[in-house]
């Protein structure tokens, strides 16, 4: 009897789980937001898929790339995006149509330039790939027919590459740079072609600390950006002189809108700026990512403590060793605490009053760098003595709330040509 009963029991469970796996079956799910567990992975995919609004990416390649790659692991990371890269470059190369080819050799670029965003500066294959992008990048501007001149210009013991779109009459030029970690072509993704499309003067230039400037000439940072935005001016009027007369706006790309905040403020030919994306503290915005005890540690001076914690974080974190090495490299000090030591002098706090034209702050808010809420209330007590001033909240439920709004760029752009109609900037 007992040995009945068991049976019976038995056999009710077995049902009751098979009936559970076929509703299972049935039973509708919601896809996944994150393309990897990893934030730092997760972003740098979402961002490089983003660009393929301006052709910058196709959705199926960025997609089977990041299936081959496990989370966190840097190799595969640079092998995987380093094949597609190759394989678009292959298809560039067996076609004969300048359309086809143009597109692919964009991809390729974009691709080439994902695949070494982990290196180390000094990477051999860093500075390698690096190059193959530029050169692919230019290949495909040339192949797609769109109408630029390339400048070098001279600045201390380097050159900022600038790009020169040369648009309507009737609209402004906008200068446009990256920040901590982008390369100048990847303004182009970013912003650079929406605006070219729509008529717009674009210079994309490469300033101090970016790009060639730090992986060529070793220049790094300066909080002085008024100073590389005034060379880049003054050159172009000198190599166009219709661009005396044009409206000129500041399009500065995470920190490049920091650093563009600042260059508004003793740069007084700008008619406007956009902080796309950028801190309005980079010491802040970089202590929020770190554990509240190294934060006490810095402010106390404890030097050798916060370093060997910095260390411990960066062996188990991707996102603290890329971004402390990389700080290092493009700012200077030869630690993580005299890295944000120098970190400091990259605010708007000193600045922000000073700034008088039109002002436009994109704000997403699930921004991985910048969203901490102390950058958040410091931006909505800002630009005092601004002609107008925006802040423009991106959200979660619009698909836009990442940094820089990564993989919903067009909302931002939509966005910014209506600013700048709006502030009669454009005649």
């Amino acid at each position: 009897m007992k040995t009945k009963k068991v049976a019976v029991v038995v056999i009710s469970l077995v049902m009751l789980v098979f009936v559970i796996c076929i509703i299972s079956m049935y039973k509708r799910t919601n896809g996944v937001y994150n393309l990897f567990n990893s934030n730092s992975f997760h972003y740098q995919a979402l961002r490089t898929l983003g660009h393929s609004a301006y052709q910058g990416s196709a959705p199926g390649e960025v997609l089977y790339v990041i299936s081959q790659i496990k989370d966190q692991d840097e190799d595969a990371w640079y092998v995987e995006w380093n094949k597609m890269g190759e394989k678009c470059e292959n298809w560039a190369n067996e076609t004969t149509d300048p359309k086809t080819k143009g597109n692919a050799l964009l991809r390729a670029s974009n691709y080439f330039r994902t695949s070494e965003f982990f290196l180390p500066i000094r990477d051999t294959k860093k500075l390698k790939v690096y190059d193959r992008h530029v050169t692919d990048f230019e290949m495909a501007l040339v192949e797609l027919g769109i109408k630029h001149t390339i400048f070098n210009i001279p600045y201390e013991k380097g050159k900022m590459k600038t790009y020169y779109f040369k648009g309507d009459t009737d609209k402004p030029l906008v200068l446009v740079c990256g920040g901590f970690d982008s390369t100048n072509t990847e303004s182009y993704f970013w912003i650079g072609k929406a605006l070219i499309d729509r008529g717009y003067s674009v210079a994309m230039f490469e300033g101090p600390g970016q790009s060639a400037m730090l992986r060529h000439f070793n220049i790094k940072f300066t909080p002085g950006w008024h100073k590389p935005v005034g060379i880049v001016i003054d050159y172009l009027i000198i190599k166009d002189p219709s661009v005396q007369a044009k409206k000129k706006v500041l399009f500065g790309i995470s920190l490049g809108g920091l650093l563009m905040g600042r260059a508004a403020a003793f740069e007084k030919r700008i008619d406007g700026v956009a902080l796309f994306g950028g801190p309005f503290d980079f010491f802040d915005s970089a202590l929020y990512q770190i554990p509240s005890i190294a934060r006490k540690l810095f402010y106390s001076g404890h030097k050798k403590t916060l370093n060997f914690l910095a260390n411990i974080k960066m062996k188990i974190s991707i996102t603290a060793r890329w971004g402390i090495n990389n700080g290092i490299a493009s700012m200077g000090g030869q630690s993580p605490y005299e890295f944000l030591s120098i970190g400091k002098n990259f605010t708007l706090k000193d600045v922000n009053d000073k700034v008088t034209c039109p002002v436009i702050v994109f704000y997403g808010t699930h921004d991985l760098f910048v969203a901490d809420g102390i950058q958040d209330a410091m931006f909505k007590n800002a630009f005092k003595n601004a002609k107008s001033y925006t802040l423009k909240t991106f959200p979660f439920e619009d698909g836009s709330s990442e940094h820089c709004q990564a993989g919903s760029i067009e909302q931002s752009a939509m966005v910014f040509v209506q600013w700048m109609k709006d502030q009669k900037l454009v005649k």
